[in-house]
């Protein structure tokens, strides 16, 4: 690798993946900045479902080297975070404190690395597991989320429901796009 920052004579980052995520990025500053009165969890969930599952892997597919990263704290970080930030109390205070919402986007972002570095690393049936835990994870959360009522995220429940549903949805999607395009690859014989 040359001073310049170019890797066997290519760029040490791909522009596709790297504008993607500026783009995902953007999104997900504009749903935090919270332009309206009564910001709602549906925007809040956007936002953290850009970050971590849109930007994340992104950012980890635009760089050419990558370090390993272990994947069960890398999982374990991620859900925590994910949990954390969603418990009613935890959310509400990120609402009203200042400088709330980008402590969490900072949160969703680099936890979401993690979890993508991890999977970048690894062999593609590892990932693979490593991924569609992640969907299992997202699922459950979401879930769990679309059924609350009467918790005291500051907006309605339907509201509340409708972050549910992207979180189980997109949040589920995502990963398990990843995991059959590992597994597909596996199956190929892709075992690199």
């Amino acid at each position: 690798m040359s001073a310049v920052g170019r890797w066997e004579g290519r760029p040490a980052v791909r522009p596709l993946p790297s504008t993607g995520a500026l783009l995902a990025l953007l999104g997900a500053v504009a749903l935090l900045v919270r332009p309206w009165p009564g910001y709602p969890f549906s925007a809040w969930m956007g936002a953290h479902l850009l970050l971590s599952f849109a930007a994340a892997p992104l950012l980890v597919l635009a760089r050419r080297v990558q370090r390993p990263v272990a994947p069960l704290p890398a999982f374990v970080t991620l859900n925590t975070v994910t949990v954390l930030l969603h418990l009613p109390t935890v959310h509400g205070r990120l609402m009203t404190v200042p400088g709330g919402t980008v402590l969490a986007g900072a949160l969703f972002l680099l936890s979401g690395i993690g979890l993508w570095q991890s999977a970048r690393t690894r062999s593609p049936l590892r990932a693979a597991g490593l991924l569609g835990a992640q969907m299992a994870a997202c699922a459950l959360t979401g879930a769990l989320v679309t059924f609350t009522r009467g918790a005291v995220y500051h907006t309605t429940d339907a509201d509340v429901a409708l972050g549910g549903v992207l979180m189980w949805v997109v949040g589920g999607l995502v990963p398990m796009a990843a995991t059959l395009a590992l597994l597909l690859a596996f199956l190929n014989g892709d075992r690199a």
